[in-house]
């Protein structure tokens, strides 16, 4: 598939430009503990996903001066083309929402289908012959720019008055998260993440897995699109995402914006993991809002 737009490639687009000084190679995992140099991809850097995007103390983003810096020290540059490959893979899109809303910018893209796809890509994958290193930073970190923290994210007091409002409210859970039967998707090994399951009221159901292919690769957009439609969103004025953490509906932001052209979505920041622990906010359980 190549280039499927300006911030999405794919691992053959990838491969054929290891070799180049330019592309710098960020995977972003949710295991904490990685040591910078244990790569899968060959010259990439590894790093815990808080550890990048979190302040390291407080629950939000880093801000953009240290956002730079922390990529500047994994490698990337103002030069660099910056290709982020999550595991799982929404955890890249969500690196890409957080430096946009932060005010981080520079060439910055999307692995589909992350580090799973890379290793499905390559039938002679053996992760012990995996060359990891560093792409010495020559230039200036990565550029700042005017924040668009209100553009893309929205918090709790935004999403209660969007219920019963002209505003969709889309959640990319898990059909058992939306439902009420875990708080976490099948597969966490823990249910947590949340006092109470169910969903926002009124949200409607789109399974960050109904954009994806078993392969966890984006699906033809015409199917995305023939998906999202069913939805019955067209003359919603303004779309919050939300999920668990955030991640799940960064990659819903990441489909709508790219490869839709819709740039009504913001996503929920505190997600289910907040509201499910809000006191007095209004939940519903069951299969239909």
């Amino acid at each position: 598939m190549g280039v499927v737009t300006s911030r999405i490639v794919d691992a053959g687009w990838l491969r054929s430009r290891l070799s180049d000084p330019g592309v710098v190679v960020i995977e972003v995992t949710n295991t904490p503990g990685f040591e910078p140099d244990q790569s899968t991809i060959a010259d990439a850097r590894t790093v815990y996903w808080k550890d990048l995007l979190w302040h390291r103390s407080r629950r939000e983003f880093a801000s953009a001066r240290v956002l730079a810096d922390r990529l500047h020290a994994l490698g990337a540059d103002a030069t660099s083309t910056v290709v982020f490959a999550g595991e799982p893979t929404q955890f890249a899109a969500y690196a890409i929402w957080v430096a946009a809303a932060v005010g981080v910018g520079g060439d910055l893209r999307y692995l589909d289908g992350g580090l799973p796809a890379w290793r499905d890509s390559d039938p002679e994958f053996d992760p012990r012959a995996a060359v990891a290193g560093a792409h010495a930073p020559v230039a200036a970190p990565l550029p700042q720019l005017p924040p668009r923290h209100d553009e893309l994210v929205v918090g709790r007091d935004e999403v209660r008055a969007a219920i019963e409002s002209p505003i969709a409210i889309v959640d990319l859970r898990s059909p058992e998260e939306y439902s009420g039967q875990r708080v976490a998707p099948l597969t966490e090994p823990i249910d947590h993440g949340a006092e109470r399951a169910g969903h926002i009221p009124g949200a409607l159901s789109l399974p960050v897995q109904d954009l994806l292919d078993e392969h966890g690769l984006l699906r033809p957009v015409a199917e995305i699109r023939e998906r999202v439609a069913a939805l019955g969103i067209e003359r919603a004025e303004e779309v919050i995402a939300y999920c668990r953490l955030s991640h799940r509906a960064a990659l819903g932001w990441l489909v709508f914006t790219d490869l839709l052209d819709d740039h009504r979505v913001r996503v929920y920041d505190g997600s289910w993991t907040e509201w499910g622990s809000l006191v007095g906010a209004p939940i519903e359980d069951g299969a239909e809002p």
